[in-house]
């Protein structure tokens, strides 16, 4: 019996596909369109794509999952703004928004388009039954039934699901329910927006880079004092002055009113424009009052219902740095963060929530779970993209000689693109689709940055490292698992002291890292890889960062890994058993 989760609207739509022996295939529309994000895109790529790696037809799933509950649109949700979302010096603007999600989700409306596309995209016939889940409870399913821990409180965090801005839910024994939440309009995900847009960077792709800058920042109470009345902690849960994000005139952002240039007394940064050390202050002390702010939400949880294993999604759950600081928080023993903690991750979720309703183990579903569940290409699919590219100056290699010349070029201070297997899921490339550097060179970050990536020089880069290495370069203090915690590089750990001279380009200027551990089961041939250089070079680690460049998702097919090598500042790219080089091989 197969299980179809989608997210068909918002940013990263996605599809994943399952049945009782486990995960199938799940895969982002933004690799396949080539958008980023792919916001609103109907996810009918990733549909097809998951159909083909099952080898069945949308006939064949029993029914399909959707993370977001269309059904509450527009009479439930009517009400809800009406009646939480009024203010008087509400604009016009934000009605028309509210107008808008109130038509275009209502199942009347979409029902029909969501039809017409499968019909117009060769799926037309008998679609299965679609049902509608909770924005939120698809998230924690999406982190609570891949955690190999019994009983998890489970935290929900992001802009908005439906009402909900935040959720905490207990998960015990595959059993989810809903403890406590906050609604709009208070939000930390929109507080975090509307800062990330002020610092000038878009949404959704640009909160990364605020947490990047916070590092380069000092402490500025001036700004801490005035962020205050933006965001505070109040009666055991958070407040947002919904005025600076909803309510107001908009002159130079849809995500925050002209208020809150008022409030920190200065202009919103403009987008490409040089970075001042204010920027970088500001971003210090939203990234703070992030911190301090969620850290207070688990200590206030975990006080009230005593459980020291938790789990996190929701887009706020991208932030490693913040991460970081929760799994060092005394009373938490594990925080499980799933790759997929975007909205990606509703259609896995969703998916095992439906599975479950109709008797079927979600745990067990979930621990097949590995994140390397998109496209892969065979050699004779690798072969001919070479051949229709009309490249001469490549080699085959055995895994072998593969390795040896991989980890010979990386020790002489080469960067390589690594295109291996099936594709990853989630926002960070985990040894498939990598970019690869000797971490022990400091100026590969500026280089890799400039000639590479192309994008802001105080973006940090992460390292892969040798699970069973990890823990004599990062400090794994009080972390009881973190051979689980920290595989797919979304907690941010601190370098023991003088690693930092050792491996100064995965480095932050906080001495803070985002590291991965690649055991051998997780991926076999990365690890060997990672051993292989470590042998070489005494440093049993590598720079890894997304095969691709600002702006791009992440590079799906051999036919686009061949286009970034050739138009980006990579020395050599390895597409399964071939190796292409700008110079000689």
């Amino acid at each position: 019996m197969y299980f179809l989760g989608l997210n068909i609207t918002g940013p990263n739509t996605s599809a994943c596909l399952l049945n009782e022996k486990g995960i199938i295939a799940f895969a982002e529309e933004e690799r396949f369109t080539r958008v980023k994000l792919a916001k609103d895109q109907f996810p009918i790529n990733s549909i097809k794509y998951v159909l083909s790696e099952a080898g069945i037809e949308l006939s064949e799933v029993a029914e399909i999952a959707i993370g977001w509950d269309y059904s509450k649109y527009p009479e439930e949700m009517q009400t809800f703004y009406r009646e939480r979302m009024w203010h008087q010096d509400k604009d016009e603007f934000s009605k028309i928004i509210e107008q808008l999600n109130l038509l275009q989700k209502s199942p009347k409306y979409l029902l029909p388009v969501i039809k017409v596309i499968l019909w117009r995209s060769g799926l037309g016939g008998a679609i299965p039954p679609i049902n509608f889940y909770s924005h939120h409870k698809s998230h924690a399913a999406s982190a609570a039934f891949l955690s190999p821990t019994k009983k998890t409180l489970n935290f929900v965090i992001d802009g908005s699901g439906e009402e909900l801005a935040t959720s905490v839910w207990i998960q015990d024994k595959g059993q989810l329910e809903l403890v406590n939440s906050t609604k709009l309009p208070n939000s930390i995900g929109y507080f975090y927006a509307a800062m990330t847009e002020f610092l000038g960077f878009s949404v959704f792709t640009g909160e990364g880079k605020v947490m990047g800058m916070a590092p380069y920042g000092k402490p500025n109470l001036e700004y801490r004092k005035k962020l205050s009345q933006f965001l505070t902690f109040s009666n055991d849960n958070y407040v947002t002055d919904s005025s600076y994000v909803y309510f107001g005139t908009r002159s130079t952002s849809l995500r925050h009113t002209d208020k809150l240039g008022k409030l920190l007394d200065r202009n919103p940064r403009l987008p490409e424009s040089p970075f001042e050390q204010d920027d970088y202050d500001l971003a210090f002390e939203v990234q703070r009052l992030l911190e301090v702010t969620v850290s207070k939400l688990f200590q206030e949880s975990f006080e009230q219902y005593g459980i020291k294993d938790f789990t996190i999604s929701g887009g706020v759950a991208m932030n490693c740095k913040m991460n970081g600081e929760l799994s060092r928080l005394p009373f938490c023993d594990s925080l499980f963060v799933p790759p997929a903690s975007n909205d990606a991750g509703v259609a896995l979720g969703s998916a095992l929530i439906n599975a479950q309703e109709r008797g079927l183990d979600a745990r067990k579903i979930g621990s097949t779970f590995t994140p390397y569940l998109g496209p892969g290409f065979n050699r004779s699919q690798i072969l001919s993209a070479l051949n229709d590219a009309k490249l001469t100056n490549f080699k085959e290699l055995n895994d072998e000689e593969l390795l040896q010349l991989a980890s010979e070029q990386l020790y002489a201070g080469k960067i390589i693109g690594w295109f291996q297997g099936r594709m990853e899921v989630g926002s960070r490339a985990l040894g498939n689709r990598s970019i690869l550097a000797n971490p022990k060179m400091a100026e590969m970050k500026d280089k890799i940055n400039k000639e590479v990536k192309r994008r802001e020089a105080f973006r940090p880069f992460a390292p892969s490292i040798l699970s069973e290495d990890a823990h004599n370069w990062v400090d794994f203090s009080n972390q009881s698992n973190p051979e689980l915690t920290h595989k797919w590089m979304l907690q941010a750990a601190f370098v023991h002291s003088g690693a930092e001279e050792k491996i100064p380009a995965v480095t932050h200027v906080d001495l803070s890292v985002r590291p991965q551990l690649v055991s051998s089961d997780d991926n076999f041939l990365f690890w060997s890889l990672l051993k292989k250089f470590g042998n070489l070079s005494g440093v049993p680690i590598l720079l890894n960062t997304s095969l691709n460049v600002r702006g791009e998702p992440i590079i799906r097919t051999p036919e686009e890994a061949i286009r970034c090598f050739f138009s980006h500042g990579l020395d050599s790219i390895f597409i399964g058993s071939f190796v292409i080089s700008k110079n000689h091989v």
